[in-house]
């Protein structure tokens, strides 16, 4: 039996979360709605474990990191709502299938503990990009353990590897496992846009969707580099990550939604896999 229950990609603007988004909520209701759906969905397989990747944590240039801290937590302290938090439990053995299969692919892979955060200053608490899909997971029940990983600088060939390192992962754990990508798609939609307006940022996003809806890989791959550098995106990684995961799984995609209303491209995906 496959042990991926599902997939995801899902966007994480924090005003998707009620308490700090309030009256402009409303301007992303179509992506609430998707997320709400998407979460219901890899709920409803009951899920052990949640494995999740975020462009928005620890960044390194030559390796993709994963977060061994036993319990991580995070809250949307940083705009201004602490009281809303989440902790979870990690997946140890997962974690180390992950750094077996990553090793063994080739792809490097640092553990984000205590001694490199203090090193390097960087916190191991959930970010947002995390925070956001995982307040849709737990408002659906979902109480299991995660797996936090964040991207690296790799090339998209690399983040693709790293995805099916991890699908070996999750086979050989034996344990029902659901995979989100937390990434946005472009920032540069509109004038008002967080990273300015860019005319080639629409056209990004249109490709972008385009090939996740076909499953088309080869697609994703030939994207004009300049196109991609224009865009202002933050999802690349995280979704060349996901389809390494889902490579060779015959999965299913289905675009629940897509809305850029405030200059930023959110899209949400949902992919069904063969069980």
């Amino acid at each position: 039996m496959n042990r991926l229950v599902g997939c995801a990609l899902m966007p994480h603007p924090p005003m998707m979360i009620p308490e700090i988004g309030k009256q402009e909520r409303n301007h992303v209701h179509e992506t609430v709605a998707a997320a709400r759906k998407a979460a219901d969905f890899l709920q409803s397989a009951n899920p052990q474990t949640v494995i999740i990747i975020s462009p928005h944590g620890a960044l390194f240039p030559d390796a993709v990191g994963i977060n061994v801290h036993p319990r991580p937590r995070g809250s949307f302290a940083a705009f201004g709502v602490p009281d809303i938090s989440m902790g979870f439990e990690t997946d140890v053995l997962l974690v180390q299938k992950i750094q077996r299969e990553t090793d063994r692919l080739g792809v490097n892979l640092l553990e984000l503990d205590d001694e490199l955060a203090k090193t390097y200053r960087f916190s191991l608490q959930l970010d947002h990009g995390v925070l956001v899909p995982l307040y849709y997971l737990h408002k659906a029940g979902f109480r299991g353990q995660i797996v936090h990983l964040t991207v690296g600088l790799l090339s998209y060939e690399e983040m693709y590897t790293f995805g099916k390192a991890v699908q070996i992962a999750i086979q050989a754990s034996g344990r029902k496992t659901a995979v989100v990508a937390s990434g946005d798609l472009s920032h540069r939609l509109t004038q008002n846009a967080p990273a300015g307006y860019h005319p080639l940022g629409a056209e990004f996003d249109q490709q972008v969707v385009g090939a996740l809806t076909n499953m088309d890989v080869k697609a994703l791959f030939k994207l004009d580099r300049t196109l991609v550098e224009n865009a202002g995106e933050c999802g690349l990684r995280p979704i060349f990550f996901l389809m390494g995961v889902l490579g060779g799984l015959n999965a299913q995609s289905e675009m629940l939604s897509y809305e850029g209303p405030f200059g930023v491209g959110y899209a949400v995906f949902l992919f069904r896999v063969p069980q």
